[in-house]
């Protein structure tokens, strides 16, 4: 596994392990203030909304570098290898489109947000922190999506290797 490989992926694992701690913290914590105290912690929705962004994108990127997405294998796995390998890299750039959209509004967001100094409902936090959270998950499902192509076209993905291109 190369180095940036190795660093995505444990990107990837404290990102998720972080974002789901603080968010199951936080719930708790607010759940439990409701019922005890009778008041609800107003920051705590804030925080969790922006992590679970965060967490959501993460989590699909480990999707797609363990193959585990949403995937039509009915229709694809009686195809040819050539087609299955067609088919994938045509999933992956056009994942990588998606993406490039996300990322191209999600940084004009990021930019609006920042120009016009607006700050979060509750907490009072420049609204651009919680923004960022779309092209920092958007950039790690990129990434994902190179690499893949690049173990496709380069024979090293699991799912094609050792296989000849006549089956």
């Amino acid at each position: 596994m190369s180095a940036l490989n190795y660093f995505v992926e444990k990107i990837e694992h404290i990102v998720c392990i972080l974002t789901f701690t603080v968010m199951l913290g936080l719930t708790f914590v607010n759940v439990v203030s409701r019922f005890v105290l009778h008041m609800s912690l107003s920051f705590s929705e804030e925080i969790v909304t922006g992590l679970f962004v965060l967490a959501s994108l993460a989590g699909a990127s480990i999707a797609v570098r363990d193959k585990s997405h949403l995937g039509l294998d009915y229709f694809t796995s009686g195809a040819s290898r050539t087609v299955q390998k067609f088919l994938a890299l045509l999933a992956n750039v056009l994942g990588i489109a998606m993406c490039c959209i996300i990322l191209y509004f999600g940084i004009h967001m990021v930019i609006g947000e920042y120009t016009s100094n607006q700050l979060s409902a509750t907490m009072q936090w420049p609204e651009w922190i919680y923004g960022m959270t779309v092209p920092v998950g958007v950039g790690l499902l990129i990434y994902r999506y190179i690499h893949s192509i690049f173990l496709i076209l380069s024979g090293r993905d699991e799912m094609f290797a050792g296989q000849g291109e006549a089956q």
